[in-house]
C-alpha cells in the first residue's frame, strides 16, 4: 500500500498569457487538486493500492475533493471532514511558462492533520511518498507528515520525497524538516537545482544509498545511483496544463518501481505518465493506462 499525507487543495486557474495579454480571462475549476492528492489520484489510477490523509471542509470544495479523489480510486476513509473549517483553496494565473499562485490555506481544513488520523498506517505501508510542500503550510500536518515519515521509515517502508518547495519560501523550521526527510529517502525526486538551492549536496545522498531522479521539465530527467547517472527525455507532446506534473512523474516512477522496474525505467515511465497528465486540462482528470509503466 502507497500511503500519501499532506495538504488537499481545491483549485481555480487562468492562463493569461506571456503578455498579460488576456488579462480578463476567467478562472476554471473548481478542480481538485494539491500536490499530494495529484500524486495519490495519479498513482491509484495506475492500479497502486493508494491511501491518502488530507483534510476538507464539510462544504461544495470538500465534495470536490473528495469526488476527485474516489474517481480515482484512492483510497479515502482517512480523509478529515472538518464541520468547523473551510476547504483550502488556490488561484493559479499562468503566465505562458510562469505562474502565480495565490494560496489560501490558513485557517483550513487542510492544516488540521493530526496524529489521531494517521491511524496505524505508517505501519502498514509499503511505501510512504511525500511532497515537501506538505511541511509550509502550517500545523499540525506538518508535524503530522514528518510523523507519517519517521514511523514508516522505522517499520520498513520504502520513501520516497519530492521536495517541491521554493527554498526562500521555506520558514527555518520547516527548512530543517524538509532536510531531515531528504535524509530518511529511498527515493528522491527534485526539480533541476532543488538540492543545490536547500544546500543539499545529491551525491552525498547518493553515497548513502538514495536513488535521485531530478526532473527537468521538457529537457525530461536525470537518474543517479550508485551506478552512475543516466538521462531520460521527456516526451514531444504539446501541453495543455502543466498543473502536477512533477506530481504525475512521481506516481508513474513509484507505480514502476513497485511493479518491479528499475530506477531508469521508472523514470521513463515517469516521463510517458507526466506527457499524458499534461495534454489534459486539470490536475486531477487524467486517466492514465498503466500500460505506460511498460518498457
Amino acid at each position: 500500500m502507497l500511503l500519501i499525507v499532506g495538504e488537499a487543495i481545491v483549485a481555480y486557474q487562468r492562463d493569461i498569457g506571456a503578455d498579460g495579454s488576456h488579462a480578463d480571462a476567467p478562472y476554471t475549476g473548481p478542480w481538485p487538486s494539491g500536490s499530494p492528492a495529484i500524486a495519490a489520484y495519479v498513482a491509484a489510477r495506475l492500479g497502486v493500492p493508494t491511501m491518502f490523509v488530507g483534510g476538507v471542509g464539510r462544504d461544495s470544495h470538500g465534495k470536490v475533493m473528495a469526488d476527485g479523489l474516489a474517481a480515482g480510486n484512492v483510497v479515502t476513509d482517512h480523509l478529515a471532514i472538518a464541520a468547523d473549517a473551510p476547504t483550502a483553496t488556490a488561484y493559479i494565473t499562468y503566465r505562458g511558462e510562469a505562474r502565480d499562485f495565490d494560496f489560501r490555506v490558513a485557517g483550513t481544513a487542510a492544516t488540521l492533520i493530526n496524529e489521531r488520523d494517521l491511524g496505524d498506517l505508517p505501519e502498514r505501508a509499503d511505501w510512504v511518498h511525500m511532497s515537501g510542500s506538505a511541511l509550509i503550510f502550517g500545523e499540525p500536518l506538518a508535524a503530522t507528515t514528518l510523523s507519517a515519515l519517521r514511523r514508516a521509515r522505522a517499520a520498513g517502508a520504502r520513501i520516497s520525497v519530492d521536495p517541491n518547495v521554493r527554498p526562500e519560501a521555506l520558514h527555518r523550521s520547516a527548512r530543517s524538516a524538509l532536510i531531515e526527510v531528504l535524509g530518511l529517502a529511498h527515493v528522491l525526486l527534485p526539480s533541476e537545482g532543488e538540492l543545490a538551492a536547500l544546500g543539499v549536496d545529491a551525491l552525498s545522498l547518493v553515497a548513502a544509498g538514495a536513488t535521485v531522479c531530478t526532473t527537468l521539465g521538457s529537457g525530461g530527467a536525470t537518474v543517479t545511483d550508485a551506478s552512475g547517472t543516466t538521462h531520460v527525455d521527456a516526451l514531444p507532446v504539446e501541453p495543455v496544463d502543466t498543473d502536477g506534473a512533477g506530481d504525475s512523474f512521481a506516481a508513474g516512477f513509484i507505480a514502476a518501481t513497485l511493479a518491479g522496474q528499475n530506477p531508469v525505467a521508472a523514470a521513463r515511465a515517469g516521463a510517458r505518465v507526466a506527457a499524458a497528465a499534461i495534454q489534459t486540462e486539470g490536475p486531477m482528470t487524467v486517466v492514465p493506462d498503466a500500460g505506460l509503466l511498460a518498457e
